[in-house]
């Protein structure tokens, strides 16, 4: 029985540098999957957050579509196999009709989060730099916890 999957694409700038070489990949890939597309998007061009293969930047592409389940395990082998693909994420949705496939292509994909280049320690302040709370050996008003002595100890 088919189901609905959505998947996300890697793609290697190095490989298929235009999108239109992309979605040939990408299409490729899905038919041999015996799938049936549901939409397609080019999401974006981003740096990775780690290298790929030796690649820091890929181009994202979105997909929706129809396919068996067991034909889900060999269409991640033939995006390994595949040199324009660097990675590959499927993911089987549940409840997603065909209005809101086009919803989630018409809509743009995510901002870019720019990373915290500032300052490893914050300096003196209520936690006292990047290494979280103080720790207090005392409360307010309240006595250190008394040391027991050991077993034997009393005799000598």
């Amino acid at each position: 029985m088919a189901q609905t999957y959505e998947a996300m694409f890697l793609m290697n700038p190095a490989v298929v540098p235009e999108w239109t070489d992309a979605e040939v990949e990408i299409r490729r890939v899905l038919e041999r999957a015996e799938s049936k597309i549901l939409g397609l998007k080019r999401w974006d061009d981003r740096k990775l957050a780690y290298e790929i293969g030796g690649h820091k930047r890929a181009t994202y592409g979105l997909v929706f579509f129809e396919a068996d389940g067991g034909k889900i395990g060999p269409l991640e082998r033939d995006a390994q196999i595949s040199e324009g693909i660097l990675r590959l994420l499927v993911l089987r949705t549940e409840g997603m009709t065909q209005e809101k496939i086009d919803a989630v292509l018409a809509s743009a994909a995510p901002p870019r989060q720019e990373r915290y280049e500032g300052p490893r320690d914050r300096g003196p302040g209520e936690y006292g730099g990047d290494r979280g709370p103080p720790r207090r050996m005392e409360r307010e008003g309240a006595e250190p916890p008394a040391m027991e002595e050991p077993v034997g100890a009393a005799e000598v």
